[in-house]
């Protein structure tokens, strides 16, 4: 597969935490929130294993430079959903040469533009906000 065996270094991006983060700390209560974002961060710490599942699929991977950049569903902790079935999904970039994951964007379905595929918001999001990934895009 894509993902390297390796424990990765997972850091939120700031427009990560600015724009989205604090939709899901007032939606949620504070501990559901914070406790969500730690299995967040524990589950792409060891996406090898992970990425076995149908919670993570592949948006853009580059075997030139040894970086993709995938889509994770998560459920916030303690509501009755499943992690596909919640909505809520994490676009993280990942580099197998430094071992670092970051998270990009953290979204739930209503965030999304309605008159555009989801993918294509996703993409346009990072166009617009990660420069640094437009390439992937």
């Amino acid at each position: 597969m894509f993902i390297k065996d390796l424990s990765f270094q997972v850091e939120f991006t700031s427009y990560a935490e600015a724009h989205f983060c604090k939709d899901f700390l007032k939606k949620y209560k504070s501990k559901k929130w914070i406790e969500t974002k730690k299995t967040i961060s524990d589950t792409l710490q060891r996406s090898h294993m992970v990425q076995q599942t149908s919670l993570i699929d592949i948006l853009k991977y580059s075997q030139e430079d040894n970086i993709g950049i995938f889509k994770f569903d998560f459920k916030v902790a303690g509501t009755p959903f499943s992690p596909r079935s919640s909505g809520n999904r994490a676009i993280f970039s990942l580099c197998n040469n430094s071992g670092k994951i970051y998270v990009l964007l953290v979204y739930g379905k209503d965030h999304c533009d309605k008159q555009i595929s989801e993918t294509k918001w996703i993409l346009e999001l990072m166009k617009a906000n990660f420069p640094e990934y437009r390439k992937y895009c």
